[in-house]
C-alpha cells in the first residue's frame, strides 16, 4: 500500500451498510460520532434524532492516525481522509432499512431522494482523492494503494432504473 494512505472514509446515505462493511474490515475503525465527541464537535440531538457535527472544526482539530484507520460515517467525506469508499443502496432496500430503524416517513423520503440523486457524489464532483464505489474488492483496492477507480461519472444511477 502507498505510504500516504493512512485514513479511508466510508461514506454513503444513512442505511446503506457503512457500519456493516466497517465491522468486516480487518483495520482499526472509528466513527464520525466518536471523533466528533472526542473533539467536542457534536451538537445537540435534533428533533429527527440526529446530532449535527461541525465537520469544519473537526477537520482542523483531528489528529490523523499514522496506521491505517477506517472512518465510518456519512460525513466522513468532509474530513481530510486520504481515500474514500462510497457505498450505495437500492432505494427499495434503503427504505426498508430506515423504516426498520424507526425513521419518520419524511426522513425516509429525504434519504431515499438523496440516494436517488447520487448521494454523496454531489459533494465530491471536484474531489481528487482516490475513490471506489461499492463493497466488493475493497481489500484488493486497499492493498493496491487505493488507486483511483470511480468518478461521479461512473457512479450507480438509480434513476435510470425507474
Amino acid at each position: 500500500m502507498q505510504s500516504h494512505i493512512t485514513t479511508i472514509g466510508v461514506t454513503g446515505t444513512p442505511g446503506c451498510g457503512k457500519t456493516t462493511l466497517c465491522s468486516n474490515l480487518p483495520f482499526q475503525t472509528i466513527t464520525i460520532e466518536d471523533l466528533a465527541k472526542k473533539y467536542d464537535c457534536i451538537g445537540p440531538t435534533e428533533l429527527d434524532g440526529a446530532a449535527s457535527v461541525d465537520t469544519e472544526k473537526l477537520s482542523k482539530l483531528w489528529q490523523k492516525p499514522t496506521e491505517l484507520t477506517i472512518v465510518d460515517g456519512h460525513l466522513s467525506h468532509f474530513l481530510p481522509v486520504d481515500a474514500l469508499i462510497i457505498l450505495r443502496c437500492h432505494t427499495d432496500i434503503l427504505r426498508q432499512r430506515l423504516g426498520d430503524r424507526g425513521y419518520t416517513e419524511e426522513k425516509i423520503q429525504e434519504n431515499v431522494e438523496y440516494e436517488l440523486m447520487g448521494g454523496v457524489w454531489s459533494d465530491l464532483l471536484d474531489d481528487t482523492r482516490p475513490k471506489i464505489e461499492g463493497d466488493s474488492k475493497i481489500l484488493d483496492w486497499i492493498s493496491s494503494g487505493c488507486p483511483h477507480i470511480t468518478s461521479p461519472f461512473d457512479a450507480i444511477d438509480w434513476i435510470s432504473e425507474i
